[in-house]
């Protein structure tokens, strides 16, 4: 993949949907986990930051080894948001990208609390991975998947308003 443009409406449109993103979901974190405004806004700043970062890497790694085609589809998309032809593998690939963040913001949620929380570093607590996988089904959990699927929704209703240009 050529790098040599600077896909700066890529970047501007990423940075302000990025923006929306932790303002939502820091209003679920806020009201259903309880936590204080600017707890609420750092733990949806982390989780958000570490989702793309992690996002980007698996973006490039992918772009790097779908056929020519499919390449020239998404750099037509991330430079000028034209929509050639909608593979399903586009699709699959968005789901899965999805679920992926998804997780991370969990893993990333208790990190944050493993770091910042004070009844977590009184206990001694460490990171541990399994045990954060291990509590997919609490209440945390569905806070944080109700803020990702609303979040999502309104990067979804975003690109649709971009799109057809009806901003």
């Amino acid at each position: 993949m050529n790098l040599t443009i600077l896909p700066l409406r890529a970047i501007v449109s990423s940075s302000l949907i990025l923006l929306l993103v932790i303002a939502i979901e820091s209003f679920f974190l806020q009201y259903r986990l309880k936590l204080i405004p600017k707890v609420s806004v750092q733990y949806a700043t982390v989780m958000n930051l570490i989702s793309t970062c992690i996002g980007w890497i698996f973006f490039f790694y992918a772009v790097s080894i779908v056929p020519n085609i499919w390449e020239k589809e998404v750099v037509a998309y991330i430079l000028f948001g034209k929509i050639g032809t909608i593979y399903p593998i586009f699709i699959l690939f968005i789901f899965l990208s999805f679920l992926l963040s998804l997780i991370v913001k969990f893993i990333s949620l208790n990190w944050c609390e493993n770091l910042w929380d004070e009844k977590y570093k009184n206990s001694g607590a460490s990171i541990n991975l399994s045990q954060a996988l291990g509590q997919l089904r609490t209440p945390k959990f569905l806070v944080i998947t109700l803020a990702h699927i609303c979040s999502h929704l309104a990067i979804v209703f975003i690109l649709f308003l971009q799109r057809f240009e009806l901003t």
